[in-house]
């Protein structure tokens, strides 16, 4: 049978193989990727209100119902961005919003751009809706900056769209505001979208600095991306957003595109969203665990970087990542799996596209006690010969 869309070789690297065979010995793992917050105690269980929605009647809406896409709305107020609610498509979460997107801007073998480094998300999800997917760049120079050249190269060549994380996963940065614009103008200059995915927006480490959502008047079809995964520790709910903006006649057309797309699969349960306004009013507690946390495991590894000079940290905003520079002598694969073989689990920082081979990837929600003995091995490993 032919899967033209399926990856015809799911075998795993070299890392990945040593990592299922310890699993399925049953060894205990010290898990320094979790970015799941029901994990690692930063969730709250559900209100019990939930339930009671199983009995009422179903009157579905496309693009959810008004109170859900209303208190969507209330939340980019707060963020200090005028979103109307009739701009908002419910999904059940990024990945069925990155797919509908795909779905309403580009035709089979077209093609949308998106950055490296970045999650690796992106390349199933294209393939899947039969898209191509073209890279722009982030360099490091001491902080991350877009290759602005790769991105109209990539308009020039047709994408009609360019994907934008911010901040981004797993750098932790946001472009400059001079960056953005450019980003902008490229855009419209050749009538392209741009799809901005905010899901850590809420999380920058410096209180007083917040990331600026790209909701807004926007010169050119902008689609800015979350949900309650990130925004309120809520993965297992299942239920993302669209903010369509941009110019009015742009964005009539692509609310009503989305509409018929969402309508062929009105995926969204109806509890979750009778319940968003609730929901999304318990973020604060949620937000306020998580940015203790951050706060906690970023002073850890501050003080155990001061024993360790041969590593770097990449300068960022904000997320739940952090990238390590480690001594050259080996590769960031490599050094993934000496630190597995101590039952140390990070991500080399290939799997996000990072350019060379020193680098490695960790949650920074990581459960505090399960951060320090990460470090401490990491140190091991570092000092073994």
């Amino acid at each position: 049978m032919l899967l033209p869309r399926v990856p015809a070789d799911d075998a795993p690297n070299a890392w990945g193989a040593e990592l299922e065979r310890r699993r399925a010995r049953g060894e205990a793992l010290l898990d320094l990727t979790e970015a799941n917050p029901t994990r690692v105690g930063l969730s709250a269980p559900p209100p019990d209100a939930l339930a009671a929605w199983g009995a009422a009647p179903y009157a579905p809406d496309a693009r959810g119902v008004p109170t859900a896409r209303e208190a969507v709305a209330a939340y980019y107020a707060a963020r200090g961005r005028d979103v109307h609610p009739d701009d908002v498509v419910l999904t059940t979460g990024t990945s069925e919003s990155y797919a509908h997107l795909f779905r309403l801007l580009v035709s089979p073998g077209g093609c949308v751009l998106a950055p490296a480094p970045s999650y690796p998300l992106f390349e199933p999800l294209a393939r899947l809706e039969g898209v191509e997917l073209e890279a722009w760049r982030l360099a490091y120079d001491g902080r991350w900056h877009a290759d602005l050249d790769s991105i109209a190269d990539g308009f020039r060549r047709g994408a009609r769209a360019a994907i934008l994380v911010e901040p981004n996963h797993p750098t932790g940065t946001a472009l400059a505001a001079e960056e953005f614009a450019a980003l902008e103008s490229s855009a419209r200059a050749h009538d392209a979208a741009l799809i901005v995915d905010e899901v850590f927006g809420d999380f920058a480490w410096e209180r007083s600095a917040p990331f600026a959502s790209r909701a807004g008047e926007r010169a050119t079809p902008t689609f800015v991306l979350s949900g309650l995964s990130k925004v309120c520790g809520w993965p297992q709910l299942k239920l993302g957003w669209i903010v369509i903006q941009g110019p009015d006649v742009a964005r009539r057309e692509a609310r009503r595109g989305l509409e018929w797309i969402a309508d062929l699969f009105l995926s969204v349960g109806s509890a979750v969203q009778r319940e968003l306004p609730v929901l999304l009013d318990a973020r604060h507690a949620f937000q306020d665990r998580v940015r203790e946390r951050l706060d906690a495991n970023r002073d850890t590894l501050e003080t155990w970087l001061r024993g360790h000079p041969e590593v770097d940290v990449l300068r960022a905003d904000g997320g739940w990542h952090v990238v390590l520079r480690l001594p050259s002598r080996a590769s960031g694969e490599a050094w993934s799996l000496a630190l597995l073989a101590r039952g140390v689990i990070v991500h080399p920082g290939h799997f996000y596209d990072i350019e060379r081979e020193s680098f490695v990837v960790m949650s920074l929600i990581a459960r505090p006690e399960t951060w320090a003995r990460g470090l401490e091995a990491l140190g091991a490993v570092l000092a073994a010969p």
